[in-house]
């Protein structure tokens, strides 16, 4: 067979990814089906074909790693995509009873608000600041629903009189916490609020240690003389592991700024300003200065503003109180023009979803899609700097247009604002 590999050198033929997940326990097997439904999706989307081996799971479970190449008419790259889990951390927050979820949840929130960090996500984006106290809302409606069905009991007369109506009372409250609060996910985003304020602190035994363990990763694969690029990406608190796994590994590294020159940064959906507005992620916002400061890194963060779980329009180095470094580059996304009308009106009943669309497979060609970014052709920068144009240089057969013609407007710094 002829070898379609491209001979431009701004091509890449060959990739290593490194993902890290947000709060989210994913067993490795739903990952596999993820990982190939998700790359039939590419493939068919942009005329590619894919092949993809079995999962490889370390021992220890904590990376799991696919080898896959995707063809094109004229141009081919063989990714070795590896995922790195930090399920054990999450474990013992999602792993608590119903009741303990509750209590350690809200428990979190009243010290974000202790703290002021409630006050400065409101300044720092109101979208957010609204998300925050959505658990909050739904608590106090709750608690006037109950007292109104006690009213109501003792004004029909129930027996047993106060005792009977608090009875009632104390059951509404708990069935609408139960059963419209299940319905809002409200268990799982307070288990994440618990773990959110736990991980300002450093306060999860077992976290240190699996940060050094990823940050060698990172410089293994930094280090791997065969990737053209090199892809370190993280979505939602998965950012703020990768950031700090990042920062960690040049630290420990002399001399790694030298060889990521081919390396790039992608943060999508990011958590690292809920997590760095908090009082005590002083090493959080050092790190995340250090990364950014980093001129070998290339980093770029994608915001959505119907996504209400990122911090749209903010940066996430100035922002935090550090000085300007360039970087991340910040760009905005539109989800809806990822997807079919029909996933994206399914989408907006759950906050959820939109968000993990970050990191789901496209329904529609669009200038961000994470599976091209991540097994398709192009480098991060490029893509980056082509911004809409991306959409057009790709045939309907997924042909790579190599000749463009020139274009006589000088305003290419414009591209990518979308």
């Amino acid at each position: 067979m002829p070898d379609k590999r491209p001979a431009q050198p701004n091509l890449v033929r060959t990739r290593r990814v490194i993902h890290i997940y947000g709060f989210e326990p994913i067993p490795i097997e739903r990952l596999d089906h993820r990982m190939n439904s998700g790359l039939r999706r590419f493939a068919k989307l942009w005329g590619a074909e894919t092949t993809c081996s079995p999962a490889a799971i370390a021992p220890d479970q904590r990376s799991v790693s696919w080898d896959v190449t995707t063809d094109g008419p004229n141009w081919s790259t063989a990714c070795r995509y590896t995922i790195l889990r930090w399920d054990e951390l999450m474990a013992p927050y999602v792993g608590r009873s119903w009741l303990g979820r509750m209590l350690h949840g809200y428990k979190a929130l009243l010290e974000f608000i202790r703290t002021g960090t409630l006050r400065r996500y409101f300044k720092a984006n109101i979208r957010y600041g609204l998300f925050f106290i959505y658990p909050l809302v739904l608590l106090l409606g709750f608690i006037l629903l109950a007292v109104g069905a006690g009213f109501l009991a003792a004004w029909l007369g129930i027996p047993f009189g106060g005792l009977g109506a608090t009875a009632v009372g104390l059951v509404v409250f708990g069935l609408l916490l139960r059963v419209v609060g299940g319905y809002f996910f409200i268990d799982f985003a307070l288990a994440d609020w618990a773990c959110a304020a736990d991980l300002a602190k450093r306060d999860i035994p077992g976290m240190e240690a699996l940060l050094d363990q990823f940050a060698a990763m990172v410089v293994e694969a930094i280090g791997d003389p065969e990737a053209d690029e090199v892809l370190l990406s993280g979505v939602s608190l998965g950012a703020v592991m990768m950031v700090e796994a990042i920062a960690r590994a040049y630290r420990a590294t002399p001399g790694l700024d030298k060889e990521a020159s081919r390396t790039a940064f992608l943060t999508v959906g990011s958590s690292i300003m809920k997590i760095g507005l908090h009082p005590a992620a002083k090493a959080l916002r050092q790190d995340v200065y250090r990364v950014g400061a980093e001129k070998s890194l290339f980093w770029v963060e994608y915001q959505s503003k119907v996504d209400p779980i990122n911090f749209y329009k903010t940066n996430p180095v100035t922002d935090l109180g550090n000085p300007k470094t360039g970087s991340p580059v910040i760009r905005m996304i539109r989800i809806r023009d990822m997807m079919s009308a029909e996933g994206y009106r399914q989408a907006q009943r759950s906050s959820l979803h939109l968000h993990r669309q970050f990191v789901m497979p496209n329904a529609k060609r669009y200038s961000y899609d994470f599976y091209h970014i991540a097994f398709g052709p192009l480098r991060l920068a490029k893509r980056v700097k082509l911004g809409k144009k991306v959409v057009s240089i790709f045939a309907r057969n997924g042909n790579y247009k190599r000749k463009q013609s020139p274009r006589k407007s000088g305003k290419a710094a414009a591209i990518g604002k979308e």
